[in-house]
C-alpha cells in the first residue's frame, strides 16, 4: 500500500530562520508549502527544495490579511488535499527605539504579523488538518515573550501572545489529534541579526559572553527543535514552550 505523502507549510521561509526550517523539513521527505510575502525569495527557497529533490509550492501571501490566508490554504488544498504539518515562523524587527518615539503604524503592523498571523494560519488550516486525522503545529516564539527586554513593547508582546495561543490551541485541537507547541530561540544569527549587529544594536561580543554556551545560536539551532516538536519522539508533547536559547533565559547573573 502506497504511503501518504506527507505535507508541511513554513512561513516567512524566503529567508534566515524560516528557510533554514523548509530546507530541513524536505529532508525528512515532505512536501513543502513555502510562503513569504516577497515572491522572488519563496520561489527561490521552494527551487532549493526542488533540488533536494521534493516537492515545493511557493505561497506568496501577508499572513495578517484573511483573504490571503484563505486563498494559501485554498492553494494547498488543491496541490496536495491535506496537510500536516505547519510552522508559523513570519515575523519582522521591532523599533529598537524609545516608546514615545515609536511609530504606531508600525507597533500595530508588529502585532498583526506575529501574532494575528500566527492566529490566522491556525485557524484557517486547521481544517485540512481535519481532514488528515490529526497533525502538528509550531509556532515560533522567542524569548522575548518570557523574560522583559526594554523598548520591544511590540514584539514582546506579540510573542507573548503567541505561547499562551500555542497553549489554547493544544487544548482545544488535542481530541482532533492536533500537537501544538511552540520554540522560543534566544538570539539566532540570521540576516537580520547581522544587521543589527553591523549597526551596532547589538553588540556580538556581550551576547556571547552573556550565554551560557558561549554562542550566538544559528538557524540549524532552531529548525533542530521544530524537528523534534514535529517527530514521533515527541508524539506526548502538547502547549509546551521549548527554549533554544544556549542558556540565556536561565542565567541569572550578570
Amino acid at each position: 500500500m502506497e504511503s501518504k505523502l506527507k505535507v508541511a507549510l513554513v512561513t516567512g521561509a524566503g529567508e534566515g530562520i524560516g528557510k533554514h526550517i523548509a530546507l530541513a523539513i524536505s529532508k525528512e521527505d515532505y512536501a513543502v508549502g513555502v510562503n513569504d510575502i516577497d515572491a522572488n525569495k519563496a520561489k527561490a527557497t521552494a527551487e532549493a527544495i526542488r533540488m533536494q529533490g521534493q516537492q515545493a509550492l511557493p505561497l506568496v501571501a501577508d499572513v495578517s490579511e484573511e483573504a490571503q490566508v484563505k486563498g494559501m490554504a485554498s492553494q494547498v488544498e488543491e496541490m496536495w488535499g491535506h496537510l500536516d504539518v505547519l510552522i508559523n515562523n513570519a515575523g519582522m524587527a521591532d523599533q529598537h527605539v524609545a516608546v514615545v518615539e515609536q511609530d504606531t503604524a508600525i507597533w500595530q503592523r508588529l502585532i498583526d504579523v506575529h501574532l494575528k498571523g500566527t492566529y490566522l494560519m491556525c485557524k484557517v488550516f486547521a481544517p485540512l488538518m481535519f481532514k488528515a486525522g490529526g497533525g502538528r503545529i509550531v509556532n515560533i516564539a522567542s524569548i522575548a515573550g518570557l523574560v522583559t527586554f526594554p523598548l520591544r513593547t511590540a514584539y514582546g508582546p506579540a510573542k507573548s501572545g503567541v505561547i499562551r495561543l500555542t497553549q489554547i490551541l493544544a487544548l482545544e485541537w488535542a481530541a482532533q489529534n492536533i500537537r501544538v507547541n511552540a520554540v522560543a530561540p534566544g538570539y539566532v544569527k540570521t540576516e537580520l541579526v547581522a544587521e543589527l549587529l553591523k549597526k551596532g544594536i547589538l553588540d556580538e561580543a556581550i551576547l556571547t559572553k552573556r550565554t551560557p554556551l558561549g554562542r550566538i545560536g544559528t538557524p540549524k539551532d532552531v529548525a533542530n527543535a521544530v524537528l523534534f516538536l514535529i517527530s514521533e519522539g515527541a508524539n506526548f508533547i502538547t502547549g509546551h514552550t521549548l527554549i533554544v536559547d544556549g542558556g540565556w533565559t536561565a542565567y541569572g547573573f550578570i
